[in-house]
């Protein structure tokens, strides 16, 4: 393990792949607080919108969109999306 970190490039110790999914409003309670995490999108799709309730806020989310906030302290939700759409999640957790 200490030689694969030699060479880990990355703060984020943690990732995910979602693909063409709706997700309700949520936090990721696994996450640390502290961190910040990072949403990048992609894809061939149109009318997609990310929604932080707890803040009053709504964002388009198209492809190439990138959004940095803290998972874990903020409600947010994806809106169905018409067409093909990848989201990387990169995070921090305690555990891996």
């Amino acid at each position: 393990m200490s030689e694969t970190l030699q060479y880990w490039a990355l703060v984020f110790n943690s990732l995910s792949v979602i693909c063409n999914r709706q997700t309700p409003n949520h936090r990721d309670h696994l996450l640390i607080p502290e961190c910040f995490n990072i949403l990048t999108t992609m894809g061939n799709y149109s009318n997609a919108r990310m929604s932080m309730p707890s803040l009053q806020l709504e964002f388009r989310y198209d492809p190439g969109c990138m959004i940095a906030f803290s998972r874990r302290l903020v409600r947010h939700g994806v809106h169905a999306v018409e067409g093909d759409q990848i989201a990387w999640a990169w995070y921090m957790r305690d555990s891996v």
